[in-house]
């Protein structure tokens, strides 16, 4: 598994199946990376791309759910900080 084991979020289902999810920084960081490798001049074509926007918006703001220098450190190693960048500049 990529990614920070730490952001791992545990879920139950309502039939009491428990699930593991990965942070959703690195949810957003996949998606972008798909987008990137899809679409490499126009990621903003995919739905990757529109769902990890829908994501970070979402959660920008809740240093709860998201953890900004994560995301910052994880999009830089994954070559895509500079579309959060640009999220962050709107």
């Amino acid at each position: 598994m990529e990614g920070d084991k730490e952001k791992v979020v545990e879920m139950e289902l309502e039939n009491g199946l428990i699930i593991y999810v990965i942070g959703v920084e690195d949810l957003i960081i996949h998606r972008l990376e798909s987008a990137v490798v899809s679409h490499p001049k126009n990621p903003n074509w995919t739905d990757d791309y529109h769902w990890a926007q829908r994501m970070f918006q979402i959660h920008q703001d809740d240093s709860e759910m998201m953890d900004m220098n994560y995301i910052l450190d994880a999009a830089q190693k994954a070559q895509v900080d500079h579309i959060i960048k640009k999220w962050l500049n709107n």
